[in-house]
Protein backbone atom coordinates (compact mmCIF):
# COMPACT_ATOMS: atom_id res chain seq x y z
CA UNK A 1 0.00 0.00 0.00
CA UNK A 2 1.39 3.51 -0.64
CA UNK A 3 2.27 5.63 1.92
CA UNK A 4 -0.33 8.24 1.00
CA UNK A 5 -2.05 8.88 4.73
CA UNK A 6 -0.20 10.52 7.45
CA UNK A 7 -1.93 7.80 9.60
CA UNK A 8 -0.06 4.52 9.24
CA UNK A 9 -0.26 1.05 11.62
CA UNK A 10 1.90 -1.47 11.88
CA UNK A 11 0.33 -5.00 12.24
CA UNK A 12 3.28 -7.32 13.78
CA UNK A 13 1.14 -10.70 13.77
CA UNK A 14 2.81 -14.29 12.25
CA UNK A 15 -0.94 -15.09 11.48
CA UNK A 16 -1.41 -13.84 7.86
CA UNK A 17 -5.56 -14.02 8.41
CA UNK A 18 -5.32 -11.42 11.13
CA UNK A 19 -2.86 -9.73 9.07
CA UNK A 20 -5.06 -9.79 6.08
CA UNK A 21 -7.69 -9.03 8.21
CA UNK A 22 -6.69 -5.44 9.54
CA UNK A 23 -5.51 -4.09 6.22
CA UNK A 24 -8.58 -4.69 5.33
CA UNK A 25 -10.98 -2.85 8.23
CA UNK A 26 -8.19 -0.03 8.15
CA UNK A 27 -7.92 0.27 4.26
CA UNK A 28 -11.65 1.46 4.34
CA UNK A 29 -10.68 4.45 6.43
CA UNK A 30 -7.48 5.45 4.31
CA UNK A 31 -4.67 4.01 7.16
CA UNK A 32 -2.29 2.48 5.69
CA UNK A 33 -1.30 -0.78 7.06
CA UNK A 34 2.38 -2.11 6.84
CA UNK A 35 2.81 -5.70 8.15
CA UNK A 36 5.44 -7.40 10.12
CA UNK A 37 5.11 -11.43 10.21
CA UNK A 38 8.10 -11.76 12.18
CA UNK A 39 10.22 -9.49 14.23
CA UNK A 40 13.13 -8.98 11.57
CA UNK A 41 10.53 -7.44 9.12
CA UNK A 42 9.41 -5.38 12.21
CA UNK A 43 12.37 -4.13 13.39
CA UNK A 44 12.88 -3.28 9.53
CA UNK A 45 10.07 -0.86 9.93
CA UNK A 46 11.11 0.82 12.67
CA UNK A 47 14.28 1.66 11.21
CA UNK A 48 12.63 3.49 8.17
CA UNK A 49 12.95 6.93 9.82
CA UNK A 50 10.94 8.21 6.77
CA UNK A 51 8.04 6.33 7.74
CA UNK A 52 5.37 7.84 10.52
CA UNK A 53 4.15 5.43 12.82
CA UNK A 54 0.67 6.43 14.26
CA UNK A 55 0.25 2.85 16.21
CA UNK A 56 1.40 -0.54 16.94
CA UNK A 57 -0.62 -3.66 17.07
CA UNK A 58 1.41 -6.47 17.93
CA UNK A 59 0.71 -9.84 19.29
CA UNK A 60 2.71 -10.76 21.93
CA UNK A 61 2.37 -15.06 20.98
CA UNK A 62 2.19 -18.08 22.91
CA UNK A 63 5.74 -16.95 24.58
CA UNK A 64 4.80 -13.87 26.73
CA UNK A 65 8.57 -13.33 27.72
CA UNK A 66 9.72 -13.58 23.94
CA UNK A 67 6.79 -11.11 23.34
CA UNK A 68 7.23 -8.40 25.61
CA UNK A 69 10.98 -8.71 25.06
CA UNK A 70 10.49 -7.52 21.66
CA UNK A 71 7.85 -4.90 22.74
CA UNK A 72 10.81 -3.49 25.02
CA UNK A 73 12.81 -3.36 22.09
CA UNK A 74 10.33 -1.31 19.72
CA UNK A 75 10.15 0.93 22.90
CA UNK A 76 13.86 1.79 22.38
CA UNK A 77 13.56 2.38 18.50
CA UNK A 78 10.23 4.15 18.57
CA UNK A 79 10.07 4.99 22.27
CA UNK A 80 6.42 7.57 21.56
CA UNK A 81 4.63 5.35 19.41
CA UNK A 82 1.77 4.16 21.16
CA UNK A 83 1.47 0.03 20.97
CA UNK A 84 -1.76 -1.88 21.24
CA UNK A 85 -1.20 -5.70 22.74
CA UNK A 86 -3.42 -8.12 20.68
CA UNK A 87 -3.46 -11.15 22.64
CA UNK A 88 -5.51 -14.47 23.18
CA UNK A 89 -4.20 -14.22 26.73
CA UNK A 90 -6.69 -13.10 29.07
CA UNK A 91 -5.25 -13.18 32.60
CA UNK A 92 -4.67 -10.05 34.66
CA UNK A 93 -1.34 -10.45 34.96
CA UNK A 94 -0.80 -10.19 31.30
CA UNK A 95 -2.35 -6.58 31.05
CA UNK A 96 -0.31 -5.61 34.28
CA UNK A 97 2.81 -6.06 33.01
CA UNK A 98 2.18 -4.86 29.48
CA UNK A 99 0.97 -1.49 31.08
CA UNK A 100 4.44 -1.64 32.78
CA UNK A 101 6.54 -2.72 29.74
CA UNK A 102 4.92 0.24 28.00
CA UNK A 103 1.84 -0.58 25.99
CA UNK A 104 -1.14 1.39 25.62
CA UNK A 105 -3.85 -0.49 25.55
CA UNK A 106 -4.87 -4.25 24.88
CA UNK A 107 -7.44 -6.21 22.82
CA UNK A 108 -8.46 -9.74 23.45
CA UNK A 109 -8.50 -12.37 20.47
CA UNK A 110 -11.09 -13.15 19.10
CA UNK A 111 -11.91 -8.99 18.05
CA UNK A 112 -14.52 -7.86 16.66
CA UNK A 113 -13.94 -5.03 13.89
CA UNK A 114 -15.28 -2.11 15.38
CA UNK A 115 -14.15 -2.68 18.36
CA UNK A 116 -10.64 -2.64 17.17
CA UNK A 117 -11.44 0.41 14.71
CA UNK A 118 -12.68 1.82 18.08
CA UNK A 119 -9.42 1.47 19.64
CA UNK A 120 -6.89 2.32 17.00
CA UNK A 121 -8.89 5.59 16.02
CA UNK A 122 -8.99 6.83 19.66
CA UNK A 123 -5.51 6.88 20.19
CA UNK A 124 -4.50 8.12 16.63
CA UNK A 125 -7.40 11.06 17.42
CA UNK A 126 -5.23 11.75 20.67
CA UNK A 127 -2.19 11.78 19.64
CA UNK A 128 -3.60 14.22 16.54
CA UNK A 129 -5.06 16.59 19.30
CA UNK A 130 -1.43 16.14 20.62
CA UNK A 131 0.06 17.17 17.65
CA UNK A 132 -1.81 20.29 17.38
CA UNK A 133 -0.83 21.37 21.13
CA UNK A 134 3.01 21.05 20.33
CA UNK A 135 2.60 23.98 17.64
CA UNK A 136 0.45 26.02 19.66
CA UNK A 137 2.21 25.82 23.54
CA UNK A 138 -1.30 27.59 25.08
CA UNK A 139 -2.53 24.20 24.91
CA UNK A 140 -2.12 21.54 27.24
CA UNK A 141 1.42 19.69 27.29
CA UNK A 142 1.76 16.58 25.72
CA UNK A 143 2.27 13.46 28.55
CA UNK A 144 4.77 10.94 28.42
CA UNK A 145 5.11 9.43 31.06
CA UNK A 146 8.83 8.18 31.62
CA UNK A 147 10.04 11.79 30.56
CA UNK A 148 7.54 12.88 32.97
CA UNK A 149 8.97 10.55 35.32
CA UNK A 150 12.32 11.40 34.21
CA UNK A 151 11.97 15.38 35.11
CA UNK A 152 10.44 15.02 38.41
CA UNK A 153 13.20 12.46 39.49
CA UNK A 154 15.52 15.32 38.31
CA UNK A 155 13.62 17.80 40.53
CA UNK A 156 13.10 15.51 43.71
CA UNK A 157 16.97 14.87 43.99
CA UNK A 158 17.23 18.95 43.42
CA UNK A 159 14.86 20.07 45.54
CA UNK A 160 15.02 16.76 48.57
CA UNK A 161 11.70 16.45 47.75
CA UNK A 162 9.41 13.37 47.67
CA UNK A 163 6.87 12.58 44.62
CA UNK A 164 4.14 9.79 44.49
CA UNK A 165 2.87 7.36 41.85
CA UNK A 166 -0.62 5.93 41.96
CA UNK A 167 -1.80 3.04 40.15
CA UNK A 168 -5.52 3.40 39.59
CA UNK A 169 -7.96 0.43 38.18
CA UNK A 170 -11.56 0.02 38.23
CA UNK A 171 -12.94 -3.74 37.77
CA UNK A 172 -15.60 -6.24 37.66
CA UNK A 173 -13.52 -9.60 39.65
CA UNK A 174 -13.85 -11.65 37.19
CA UNK A 175 -11.10 -14.31 36.46
CA UNK A 176 -11.29 -13.65 33.33
CA UNK A 177 -11.65 -10.38 30.85
CA UNK A 178 -14.11 -10.75 28.04
CA UNK A 179 -15.25 -8.48 25.43
CA UNK A 180 -18.18 -7.47 26.75
CA UNK A 181 -16.45 -6.61 30.20
CA UNK A 182 -14.39 -4.67 28.33
CA UNK A 183 -16.96 -2.60 26.90
CA UNK A 184 -18.58 -1.80 30.14
CA UNK A 185 -14.96 -0.74 31.22
CA UNK A 186 -15.33 1.69 27.96
CA UNK A 187 -18.71 2.60 28.80
CA UNK A 188 -17.88 4.12 32.07
CA UNK A 189 -14.15 5.42 31.73
CA UNK A 190 -14.74 8.60 30.83
CA UNK A 191 -17.46 9.45 33.90
CA UNK A 192 -14.64 8.14 36.06
CA UNK A 193 -11.63 9.76 34.85
CA UNK A 194 -13.44 13.30 34.93
CA UNK A 195 -14.91 12.75 38.39
CA UNK A 196 -10.72 11.86 39.83
CA UNK A 197 -9.84 14.72 37.79
CA UNK A 198 -12.01 16.75 39.61
CA UNK A 199 -10.66 16.03 43.10
CA UNK A 200 -7.18 16.96 41.87
CA UNK A 201 -4.96 20.25 42.42
CA UNK A 202 -3.50 21.95 39.37
CA UNK A 203 -0.41 20.86 40.35
CA UNK A 204 -1.26 17.26 40.19
CA UNK A 205 -1.61 15.13 36.76
CA UNK A 206 -3.79 12.59 36.27
CA UNK A 207 -3.85 10.15 32.54
CA UNK A 208 -5.32 7.08 31.17
CA UNK A 209 -3.48 4.50 30.51
CA UNK A 210 -5.45 1.73 29.11
CA UNK A 211 -9.35 1.38 28.98
CA UNK A 212 -9.52 0.91 32.66
CA UNK A 213 -6.05 2.02 34.24
CA UNK A 214 -5.29 5.93 35.36
CA UNK A 215 -1.41 6.78 36.00
CA UNK A 216 -1.34 9.45 38.65
CA UNK A 217 1.68 11.57 39.34
CA UNK A 218 1.68 13.89 42.43
CA UNK A 219 4.74 16.16 42.87
CA UNK A 220 5.39 17.49 46.83
CA UNK A 221 3.29 14.54 47.96
CA UNK A 222 5.30 11.59 49.84
CA UNK A 223 4.11 8.79 52.27
CA UNK A 224 2.92 10.81 55.03
CA UNK A 225 0.09 12.49 52.88
CA UNK A 226 -1.36 10.37 50.05
CA UNK A 227 -3.61 8.19 52.15
CA UNK A 228 -5.24 11.59 51.89
CA UNK A 229 -5.35 11.86 47.97
CA UNK A 230 -6.67 7.65 48.28
CA UNK A 231 -9.63 8.44 50.33
CA UNK A 232 -10.58 11.74 48.10
CA UNK A 233 -10.17 8.93 44.97
CA UNK A 234 -12.52 6.22 47.18
CA UNK A 235 -15.08 8.50 47.85
CA UNK A 236 -15.75 9.81 44.59
CA UNK A 237 -15.87 6.04 42.92
CA UNK A 238 -18.39 5.36 45.96
CA UNK A 239 -20.55 8.40 45.36
CA UNK A 240 -20.56 7.49 41.35
CA UNK A 241 -21.39 3.76 42.54
CA UNK A 242 -24.27 5.19 44.74
CA UNK A 243 -25.71 7.20 41.56
CA UNK A 244 -25.21 4.76 38.58
CA UNK A 245 -26.20 1.45 38.81
CA UNK A 246 -24.14 0.35 35.86
CA UNK A 247 -21.18 0.40 38.20
CA UNK A 248 -22.67 -1.14 40.82
CA UNK A 249 -20.55 -4.42 39.83
CA UNK A 250 -17.14 -2.32 39.98
CA UNK A 251 -14.62 -2.36 42.38
CA UNK A 252 -11.94 0.34 42.43
CA UNK A 253 -7.67 -0.38 43.23
CA UNK A 254 -5.09 2.32 44.21
CA UNK A 255 -1.61 1.15 44.20
CA UNK A 256 0.94 3.70 45.57
CA UNK A 257 4.97 4.12 45.18
CA UNK A 258 7.17 6.90 46.38
CA UNK A 259 10.15 8.65 45.09
CA UNK A 260 13.10 8.34 46.74
CA UNK A 261 11.64 6.76 49.53
CA UNK A 262 10.91 3.26 47.70
CA UNK A 263 12.58 3.67 45.21
CA UNK A 264 15.32 5.66 43.08
CA UNK A 265 14.89 4.27 39.25
CA UNK A 266 12.11 5.25 37.07
CA UNK A 267 11.62 1.96 34.95
CA UNK A 268 11.92 0.27 38.87
CA UNK A 269 9.36 2.50 39.86
CA UNK A 270 6.53 1.88 37.77
CA UNK A 271 7.35 -1.88 37.80
CA UNK A 272 7.08 -2.08 41.44
CA UNK A 273 3.76 -0.31 41.14
CA UNK A 274 2.39 -2.68 38.49
CA UNK A 275 3.39 -5.50 40.56
CA UNK A 276 1.62 -4.02 43.97
CA UNK A 277 -1.52 -3.57 41.54
CA UNK A 278 -1.56 -7.52 40.58
CA UNK A 279 -1.44 -8.43 44.22
CA UNK A 280 -3.59 -5.99 45.61
CA UNK A 281 -6.41 -6.60 42.95
CA UNK A 282 -5.59 -10.66 43.33
CA UNK A 283 -5.87 -10.04 47.12
CA UNK A 284 -9.24 -8.78 46.52
CA UNK A 285 -10.22 -10.80 44.05
CA UNK A 286 -10.11 -13.57 47.05
CA UNK A 287 -11.37 -11.68 49.92
CA UNK A 288 -14.56 -10.48 47.27
CA UNK A 289 -14.87 -14.65 46.78
CA UNK A 290 -14.87 -15.37 50.44
CA UNK A 291 -17.67 -12.95 51.09
CA UNK A 292 -19.87 -14.93 48.81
Amino acid sequence: MSNVSKDNIIIFDKVSLVRNRTNHIFEKLNINIFEASNDIELYNLLSNKALNVSVIIMDIGYDVDKGFEILAKIKEKRPKVPIIILTSNNKRQTFVRGIVEGASDYILKPFEDSYLVEKVLLIINKQNRQNTNQENPNNEIVFDIQSYLNTEIKKSQKGKLEFTVLMITFFIPVSEVRTEIERQYIQVSDLIYENFKSTLWDTDLLERYGSQTFIGMFPYCGLENIDKVKNKMIDSFNNMKNENKIMSSFHLAISTISYPTETSEAKELLLTLGLRMKKLIDDMKNDLMNLE
